[in-house]
């Protein structure tokens, strides 16, 4: 039983510079709340993630900078399909509010871990534009779709 690994077509696309500008900015967030364990920094990627599943990405603070910075660069966007760029934000959100919950409750090891797992699956979309979760996502539409 073979999956179509093609993208499933959503009728909505994003730009390719906003999502890795925003993976690398998430990186950064992450990177500061494994070394330092400021809450702070996890919440306002939870804050972020939670805007984007929830009301969209035009929403999101991060990503209207973003936008803003590209356009004034002149970057031309890059736009790709939304479908699994839209169930990665929603594993985001996942992975965010676990390390805010788990750190809440002074799991600090399953904190930091869940924020290693998430920060590795970041900075491959951030540093070599592999979107795990996008690679996931055929499967969990076929089966779950």
């Amino acid at each position: 039983m073979s999956v179509n690994k093609s993208c499933p077509i959503v009728f909505k696309s994003v730009d390719k510079h906003i999502i890795r500008v925003n993976a690398i900015i998430v990186f950064t967030f992450l990177f500061g709340f494994i070394t330092t364990g400021n809450l702070m920094l996890i919440l306002m990627v939870l804050g972020d993630f939670v805007i984007r599943v929830f009301f969209g990405l035009k929403y999101s603070p991060i990503c209207f900078f973003i936008k803003r910075g590209l356009r004034l660069s002149g970057v031309k966007p890059h736009l790709i399909n939304a479908g699994p760029k839209i169930f990665a934000a929603r594993i985001g959100l996942l992975f965010s509010l676990l390390t805010v919950a788990t750190s809440l409750l002074g799991l600090t090891l399953l904190s930091s871990t869940i924020a290693v797992v998430f920060i590795i699956a970041v900075g491959l979309e951030a540093f070599f534009n592999y979107c795990l979760a996008c690679e996931i996502f055929p499967y969990y539409n076929k089966y779950f779709g």
